[in-house]
């Protein structure tokens, strides 16, 4: 069995002084947890894969139609569950 959860955030600086968000992608299979640090736009082109070899939910906006752009963490929350769809 296979668990996969985004429990956190993470901000990254780059070489040139610009701010990454990450998402902590957390893997648990056969007793070993794994994890891996991910963008927005990393998701965003593994659905557009995805989705033309199997149907897949509607991927999470990242805007809000009050606000510019979503808060971090309701953005963490919607990934999080986008991947358990799948699961269900």
């Amino acid at each position: 069995m296979i668990e996969v959860s985004i429990p956190s955030m993470e901000r990254e600086v780059d070489e040139s002084g610009k701010s990454k968000k990450l998402f902590r992608v957390d893997v648990l299979f056969n007793g070993r947890k794994h994890y891996v640090l991910r963008r927005n736009s990393e998701f965003q082109t593994l659905h557009r894969k995805l989705r033309k070899i199997i149907q897949t939910p509607d991927f999470p906006s990242k805007r809000n139609q009050h606000l510019r752009t979503k808060p971090l963490e309701q953005r963490r929350q919607e990934l999080e569950d986008y991947i358990q769809v799948r699961r269900s």
